[in-house]
């Protein structure tokens, strides 16, 4: 009854029957034009992205807290806590290169003696390749006028980003542990930390403070507590020397940041130190068309996409990159070494000032900063419509997208390639993927090619690959908006253009293109443009999933490979227009 009144209702307007030629004249129209506008407004967002590091542009930063009085306190770091930092340096010199339990009784007894409560974690958790044990070590300074349900973080650990020791940046905690037991005016507890293998270790820590790990020798239940975590600064200053730059490191896992607020209250310190400490973003002082009349601009542009290239994959920059899963907001501050600007260099002196008047510019406002979370025709037969089709070869490749994911995955791949996973496995999951991937390409081709089902509909399964497509786009962007961004650029102009052929010449040159599209084109892709190797990107993959839980393995293996699968057999379809 509905459908019948529907249909009249379509058909007739006034009592008067409508033009069902004019309507296939306007559908006609709008298919022609629809494609047109799609491109226009791709362009235009493109443009729109490119547009926004121009400073004419973009707002600029500010602290919107206004209880954050960052630079604004007298800072105690003086000539005898620099003289305290350099004694340091000698000792750590001395067991630097020895175990990591012997690193880690040294620092546990300088903790003890400064009057800390202080506890030795080992830890053993399984990562890509081997078995990671390892000791971190850590002091609580109970703040006396604190009632310990807050707490702030100062970390470092033993190997500095470019695999040097991180001599300094231990140097500077322990001198700064000093000065923290011998004042009273804290208003929150101040955790330090000091983590062994890199991020193994702070996730390591992290998972037995929140209880998440009972494998540790110390439980959730008897590891010394502070209150509930508002921020983190991780120091990593490696070798001995003087800097030039001070680098910054934010971005989390799976494209999470911190409060804007913590970057530009660690801005404004470094400017107001006499004299000023050079800032950059990450490690780099230099970018392209420096001298160019533009170069602001080119310099803007490209942080933005260094960045983005962290947030796309879902990597932590660095170590302070894991807390952000924790909604607590963390930054790395690096020292750069440099030969252009020697009259500027900065070391013990300035690292300690900034420190200092960081953990005082926040403390009062109890880090009370989250901004952040601030028409078918009825002449039109459905019959001719064949879903069928298009929904089984997007559920065979979903099916194949999971049986790579499970091989992929190093919890499930150590069932048939052993228990500790080599280079020779991974390159052997990687070729095995691929050859999946291609065999079950090959095989809906046939299936297409030897039936001549009118069902086969290519259309169709163009319409429903685009739909899915832009649902994963939308959705992803919520979570990781670099990510959503970076896949809408990669597959939106090919995906539109791609239509079935009974051309060999454009079969081929489309299925080339799909391909090009790949997962594994395009990770060779990046490992030639970025010089790295590929059995490293892989690992770091495989170790970002396993140990940090980033979920980009998982979107690739289950969304996006088979939705570029399901393209290139959309090629050799048939089409009903």
């Amino acid at each position: 009854m509905l459908v019948s009144k529907l249909k009249e209702k379509w058909l007739t307007k006034d009592g008067k029957t409508v033009d069902l030629e004019k309507q296939a004249r306007i559908l006609r129209f709008l298919q022609r034009i629809t494609p047109i506008i799609t491109f226009l407004l791709f362009f235009a967002g493109t443009i729109w992205i490119l547009v926004l590091p121009h400073e004419k542009y973009n707002k600029g930063t500010y602290i919107s807290e206004n209880a954050l009085l960052p630079g604004q306190a007298n800072v105690e770091y003086g000539y005898n806590d620099i003289r305290t930092a350099e004694d340091y340096v000698q000792k750590l010199i001395g067991i630097q290169d020895k175990d990591s339990e012997t690193r880690a009784q040294f620092i546990h007894e300088e903790f003890r003696q400064s009057g800390f409560v202080s506890a030795i974690q080992r830890f053993d958790m399984d990562t890509v390749g081997h078995n990671a044990k390892g000791t971190n070590i850590f002091a609580i300074h109970k703040a006396p006028r604190s009632d310990g349900k807050e707490a702030l973080i100062l970390s470092a650990s033993w190997i500095s980003r470019t695999g040097e020791f991180n001599t300094n940046g231990i140097a500077a905690l322990l001198s700064l542990a000093r000065l923290f037991k011998r004042n009273v005016y804290w208003a929150k507890d101040i955790i330090l930390l000091i983590t062994d293998q890199g991020k193994v270790g702070t996730q390591a820590w992290l998972n037995a403070y929140h209880g998440i790990d009972k494998k540790d020798e110390i439980s959730a239940i008897v590891m010394p507590r502070s209150g509930a975590i508002q921020g983190v600064i991780n120091l990593d200053f490696p070798g001995t020397q003087d800097y030039e730059t001070l680098g910054i490191f934010f971005e989390g896992v799976n494209g999470q940041l911190p409060n804007l607020d913590l970057i530009n209250t660690i801005v404004a310190v470094a400017e107001r130190i006499s004299p000023p400490i050079s800032v950059t973003l990450h490690d780099d002082t230099s970018y392209p068309f420096a001298n160019h009349k533009y170069g602001t601009y080119f310099r803007s542009l490209f942080y933005m996409l260094q960045s983005m290239k962290y947030l796309v994959f879902g990597h932590p920059s660095s170590d302070a990159g894991l807390y952000l899963r924790y909604r607590i907001d963390a930054v790395t501050i690096y020292g750069i070494v440099g030969s252009t600007h020697l009259n500027n260099l900065f070391g013990f002196g300035r690292i300690g000032r900034l420190t200092i008047l960081y953990h005082l510019g926040t403390i009062p406002v109890t880090f009370n900063v989250s901004e952040k979370d601030k028409s078918l025709l009825p002449a039109y037969s459905t019959k001719t419509y064949h879903h069928l089709f298009a929904i089984t070869v997007l559920t065979i490749t979903h099916a194949v997208g999971i049986l790579i994911f499970g091989i992929i995955q190093p919890s499930l791949s150590r069932g048939y390639f052993g228990q500790t996973l080599t280079d020779q496995s991974i390159y052997l999951q990687f070729v095995l993927s691929l050859i999946i991937s291609s065999i079950t390409i090959l095989f809906l081709v046939l299936w297409i090619s030897r039936s001549n089902s009118p069902e086969h509909d290519g259309t169709i399964l163009k319409s429903f690959c685009l739909a899915e497509s832009a649902l994963v786009i939308a959705t992803v962007s919520l979570l990781n908006f670099t990510l959503g961004v970076a896949t809408a650029l990669l597959i939106l102009i090919p995906y539109s253009l791609i239509r079935p052929s009974v051309n060999w010449s454009s079969k081929c040159a489309q299925t080339l293109i799909l391909a090009l599209l790949s997962p594994p084109v395009l990770a060779c892709i990046y490992s030639v443009y970025t010089n790295t190797p590929l059995m490293t990107f892989l690992c770091t993959l495989l170790f970002d999933y396993q140990v940090v839980h980033s979920w980009f393995l998982t979107f690739i293996c289950i969304v996006y490979w088979p939705i570029n699968m399901s393209m290139i057999a959309l090629v050799f379809s048939k089409s009903s227009t």
